[in-house]
C-alpha cells in the first residue's frame, strides 16, 4: 500500500520537475495529464481512502475490545 501512494504522491506533485537553484529561467510546465494518468490518480485516490477507511474500522474495534475488558 506504501508504495501505491508514493505513486499518488508523485502523480499528483509535480516531483520529478527540475527547479533552477540559481533564480535563472524556471522549467517549462509539465505536459498535461492523459485521461488514462486521470484515472489512475483517482484509483489511488480511492484506494487511499478506503485504506483510511479500514484503519479506522480497526482502531475503532480495538477500542471496543479494550473497553469490553
Amino acid at each position: 500500500m506504501t508504495g501505491l501512494l508514493a505513486i499518488l504522491v508523485l502523480l499528483s506533485t509535480d516531483a520529478g520537475r527540475p527547479e533552477t537553484p540559481d533564480g535563472g529561467v524556471p522549467a517549462p510546465p509539465p505536459a498535461s495529464r492523459s485521461t488514462e494518468d486521470q484515472e489512475v490518480i483517482q484509483n489511488l485516490e480511492l484506494l487511499e481512502h478506503l485504506a483510511e477507511g479500514q484503519a479506522l474500522e480497526m482502531m475503532l474495534e480495538l477500542e471496543r475490545g479494550q473497553a469490553e475488558r
